[in-house]
């Protein structure tokens, strides 16, 4: 009798429109790759929003002690952070996942090795046309902006060509398909162009590949936009980028919108939130006047000049 009640009760709250928020939220919950500082920076700061989200939030565990079985059965939805814990999340459930904290490329594999499961993402990449905004407030007037393109970009070719005609940035963009011919064309591209933009590609990315690109640019005295602030403090002029704090601000929006009858498209996006960082010294060293972080953020997000 008294779950006969409680279900009029909460049709009859749903027909009312005064159905409170506990009895149709949702739990959403999230699984980490503990390894990983910027997870846990994510973690923090999406559990800090919890309490003015419209869906609970649990704890699913992480990829070094496992994860919580009852939680997993549980759940409406999961948040992975991290590929590396999305592999092991959609290899055990059929439910809505969220993977953040990762890159298109990560995604993509994701998505080809589990085909047909509904996944979607934030991925970290940023939109090209907005590396080139920042190219665009920081570069002289007329200047030409050289990319490198590994393997992992070759589809980013048209979306550059794209980004390049709404911007007004001119580009030259060289292809690499090895380790052997990087030198080659980064001496090339260096000669012909005021500005390097390294995009994120696992060949580029190599350690090796990043202090080729970092020494070289400095011999030719010649700054680098790249994509990380990792990178920026490694000793690239400028990066966007965002950071753990900026995808849990989308995450927290993913998560007021998640409604259980509605599957979201098992597509990736870039994420909305995004920061910028400027290496001051090597702005000094390269005698540039840069604009304030704050002025160069608000030039990229389309905000009138100061």
């Amino acid at each position: 009798m008294k779950l006969s009640r409680r279900i009029v009760f909460l049709v009859t709250g749903v027909l009312l429109g005064c159905v409170p928020c506990w009895a149709l939220a949702a739990e959403i919950a999230i699984a980490l790759t503990r390894s990983a500082p910027a997870h846990q920076q994510f973690s923090e700061a999406i559990r800090a929003r919890a309490s003015s989200l419209p869906h609970r939030l649990s704890d699913l565990g992480d990829s070094e002690s496992g994860l919580d079985q009852t939680v997993l059965n549980r759940a409406d939805a999961v948040i992975a952070v991290g590929a590396r814990v999305a592999a092991e999340v959609l290899a055990q459930t059929s439910k809505p996942v969220l993977a953040v904290m990762l890159s298109q490329a990560q995604f993509s594999a994701l998505r080809g090795a589990h085909p047909g499961k509904p996944l979607s993402a934030i991925v970290l990449d940023q939109p090209i046309s907005r590396q080139l905004k920042l190219a665009a407030a920081i570069l002289p007037t007329g200047a030409q902006l050289g990319v490198l393109v590994g393997p992992d970009n070759g589809a980013l070719l048209p979306e550059i060509r794209t980004a390049s005609r709404e911007t007004g940035v001119t580009v030259d963009v060289r292809e690499v398909s090895s380790t052997d011919e990087l030198l080659q064309k980064l001496d090339s591209l260096l000669k012909a162009n005021a500005v390097l933009l390294t995009l994120p590609d696992s060949l580029l990315a190599s350690q090796s590949s990043a202090r080729t690109i970092l020494l070289t640019s400095y011999r030719y005295r010649k700054p680098i936009l790249a994509y990380s602030r990792a990178y920026v403090e490694a000793g690239a002029l400028a990066a966007v980028y965002s950071s753990p704090e900026d995808v849990a601000r989308d995450v927290a929006d993913w998560v007021t919108d998640f409604n259980t009858k509605i599957a979201a498209p098992p597509t990736s996006s870039p994420p909305r939130q995004f920061s910028i960082a400027v290496n001051r010294q090597v702005a000094r060293a390269l005698g540039l006047e840069i604009a304030s972080d704050k002025a160069l953020l608000d030039q990229v997000k389309g905000a009138s000049r100061p």
